[in-house]
């Protein structure tokens, strides 16, 4: 047996899917530092417990997304060795995966992260340019690498799910269910939350692009059941690999914001939080923003209008609905 066959396999993955090249390089070096790098029969579920403890006491794992980013990594790893028959699967033998990550938030004290809240109306157009830009540089015809075609794919599912949220700013699991009927047949418009949200020619362009990308190369013809964006990325999608796509995006693009090393995560939510923003700072009825956004009222209330955020001339505002009464003209 090799002495590094851990190691080679790491590289192996790599090649076929670099999305979690961070966090399988950690656990790789840490079975290299307990000397079972080269017993993959040997690694139990503890070790990962351990795994992730080794990385938590260096200050390397410290909030609870970071530590469910690392046991995806390693699931996915495992997917990839198993089909390759390589190794067992140590997941299968766990009775509860929530439970597992539960524990091992309490067991470290792992925090929620912090997440980027807002993005400004100048670095959403960035981003939206720099995704658009992306897509005129690159025919996937023409890419030959793995790595580089399924950056390609994770490019078309985030620049579909960030602009359906910016017209419709809906939470992250809404977006992502939403299936192919709930569109028109022709992408003129959405149904999100029980909304019917009218979608701009560019956005129309992009979706109909997505979909065709998909039918000519991947030779899938789309079902209207289909959820959108499952059709559009062709391995198997959950909507917490969102984060690392945006991650992955950014890291290509650190005039738009500069990240930390070791980051292969990247809250999406900033995205939702900055288009009601807008909303909310164009007086639209915190009733209606509820509606489209399936967020609370109070919520909405604890996080805009009790946190700083000023209503542009609000008594003429109040004064101009109150008018509006059919009693109003009597008093």
């Amino acid at each position: 047996m090799k002495s590094d066959l851990m190691n080679l396999w790491k590289k192996e993955f790599l090649e076929f899917d670099d999305t979690y090249i961070n966090h399988v390089s950690k656990f790789v070096d840490y079975l290299n530092i307990i000397g079972k790098a080269n017993q993959p029969n040997n690694i139990v579920i503890e070790d990962i417990t351990d795994c992730v403890g080794h990385y938590n006491r260096i200050a390397k794992i410290n909030t609870k997304t970071s530590m469910e980013n690392h046991l995806e990594a390693i699931k996915s790893f495992y997917k990839f060795l198993v089909s390759k028959h390589y190794t067992n699967d140590i997941f299968n033998n766990m009775v509860s995966y929530q439970d597992f990550k539960d524990s091992l938030t309490h067991r470290y004290n792992l925090v929620p992260v912090k997440e980027r809240g807002i993005w400004s109306d100048a670095e959403l157009i960035q981003i939206i340019e720099s995704l658009d830009s992306y897509f005129e540089k690159n025919d996937l015809s023409k890419l030959s690498k793995t790595n580089e075609i399924k950056k390609f794919y994770k490019f078309l599912v985030l620049r579909i799910f960030i602009k359906l949220t910016l017209i419709a700013p809906a939470k992250k699991s809404i977006i992502s269910y939403l299936r192919i009927n709930d569109f028109s047949s022709d992408y003129r418009s959405v149904v999100v939350n029980s909304v019917t949200i009218k979608i701009p020619n560019g956005l129309k362009r992009d979706i109909v692009f997505s979909i065709e990308c998909i039918e000519n190369n991947l030779k899938k013809k789309s079902d209207a059941n289909d959820r959108l964006l499952d059709f559009l990325y062709p391995d198997t999608f959950s909507v917490e690999r969102l984060n690392d796509f945006f991650c992955l995006f950014l890291k290509n693009h650190p005039d738009i914001i500069e990240l930390v090393p070791d980051s292969d995560t990247f809250e999406l939510e900033g995205i939702m939080n900055s288009a009601l923003l807008g909303l909310v700072q164009s007086n639209v009825n915190p009733a209606l923003i509820s509606k489209i956004s399936g967020v609370k009222i109070s919520s909405l209330e604890k996080k805009f209008y009790n946190n700083g955020f000023h209503i542009n001339n609000s008594d003429e505002l109040i004064n101009n609905e109150i008018s509006k009464n059919s009693y109003y003209h009597y008093i």
